[in-house]
Order: C-alpha cells, then structure tokens, then sequence
C-alpha cells in the first residue's frame, strides 16, 4: 500500500500542473486560516480557487483528508475553548444535512446549490446592515436558528466543502469571544468532517489518485491553523467580527458569480 501511494505522489506531481498546485496550497491555507480564526467564512473560497484547476468531484476528494488534518492539528485548543452548549444543540442537525446531501448528490448541480447558498448569505447581510442602520435591537440566537443553520451547513459541506458560512450566520449572534467562536466552529466541523469519510467511500470519491495529492499539499496545513490562531489573537473582537463579515460578503460574491457564470 505504502509503494502504491509513493508511486501515486510522483504521478500527481507530473500529471498536475503549477498552476493547479498553486491554487490548491492558497486553498488549503485559507482553510486552515478558517478554520482557527475565522469562523469559516473566509474557507467558503478554497473549493472554488481549488476547483479551478480539477473537476470538483477531484476538488472534494483532495481537501476532504486535508480538511481532516486541520481540524487535527487544532483539536486541542478546539476542546479547550469550545461552546459545548452550542455544539448540543446544532450537531444533530448537521448529521441530518449530511444524510440529506449524501441522498441528493447526484440530483443537485454543484452550480445551483452554489448559486443558492451565495443568495442565502446576501440576504442574511443585507438584514444585518438594515438592523444596524435603524439601530434595531440584536435579534436573539433562537436555538431553531442554530439547528436550521446546522442542517444547512451538513447539506451544503457535504456537496461542496461550503458548511461555514450557513454556520457563521448563526454564530455572528451569539457574541462570543475571538477563540471560543473558532473552536466551537472548529469542534463542529472535525464531526462534520469525519462523518463525510464514509459516504464519499460509498459514492466511490476517494481513491489513491486524489490521497497523493493531498500527501503532497499536507505540509500547508499548520501554516494556515496557526497563522489563524494568531490572528485570533491579536485582533480585538470588534474588529474581528467585522473581517469576518467582510469575507462573507466576499465568500457570497464569489458564490454567486460561480452559480451564474
């Protein structure tokens, strides 16, 4: 098996091109600077910019053990710092969005389920700078919006590794700090992650091909979980919650030009 993979390492180094290598390393930094900083909205970019350059069943089948790796290299500070109370409340429903995604794979477009969650993400946007323009008071985190956006977030991270920014609306009214917001989200998605392992087995997703590949782009990851845990740190919450918004809108942008295009 060892041989085999060793054999796959150096066919994917010369079937792929730079470009394509390029690409997939900012991908895979920008996760991991998700993942343990940004409360993965900024993530929302990496499938695309990767998918560029591959298919997107390729795409899915690279990042996945990648995405895996990430949540391992911050599993500590994640279980130190995470919203447990949270994490009860919406990881039912993830599991149940995945079940949904893994049913529906081969009937949704990658393109309408993009389309559709770049909307999703606008409108909830727009709603947040009318609510600040008018000074309403902050709507509270009702837990039927946590379990909503979770099952959302299982379906749309099963098609299309594109969970965060369904879970990062949620997150955005709870208020909590920098590190207790990344390692909540963090938790959640190592579950997420895992769960997906055996459903893409099923639909015949992973092979050695794509697992070279991402043998090959692994030392990326705790370049971009630690850059994100350091960003975390040291920007203030106010200013923390404005970038996160910020990629949001780009994530959302982004989303919904790939839908139309």
């Amino acid at each position: 098996m060892l041989d085999t993979l060793i054999n796959r390492v150096i066919e994917s180094l010369h079937t792929h091109s730079l470009v394509f290598f390029i690409c997939a390393i900012a991908s895979v930094v920008l996760v991991g600077i998700s993942k343990s900083g940004f409360g993965a909205s900024l993530g929302a970019l990496s499938l695309p910019l990767m998918a560029s350059q591959a298919s997107l069943d390729e795409a899915l089948a690279i990042l996945l053990p990648l995405l895996i790796a990430i949540d391992l290299v911050g599993i500590r500070r994640f279980l130190k710092n995470a919203n447990w109370r949270i994490l009860k409340l919406i990881l039912p429903a993830a599991f149940v969005g995945m079940f949904l995604g893994m049913v529906l794979f081969t009937v949704i477009t990658p393109k309408a389920l993009t389309l559709w969650v770049g909307i999703f993400i606008m409108l909830f946007l727009i709603q947040m700078l009318v609510t600040s323009h008018f000074d309403l008071r902050e709507a509270k985190p009702y837990p039927w919006l946590g379990r909503l956006m979770a099952l959302i977030s299982g379906f749309t991270g099963f098609l299309a590794h594109n969970g965060g920014p369904p879970m990062t609306i949620y997150m955005l009214r709870e208020k909590l700090s920098p590190i207790v917001y990344a390692s909540t989200l963090g938790i959640f998605f190592t579950f997420v992650n895992f769960g997906k392992l055996g459903p893409y087995a099923y639909l015949d997703l992973l092979n050695f091909k794509q697992l070279a590949t991402s043998v090959i782009l692994l030392p990326c990851v705790p370049v971009g979980v630690y850059l994100g845990f350091y960003l975390a740190e040291k920007i203030s919450m106010k200013w923390y919650y404005r970038i996160v918004q910020f990629f949001l809108l780009v994530a959302s942008v982004k989303l919904i030009t790939d839908g139309l295009i």
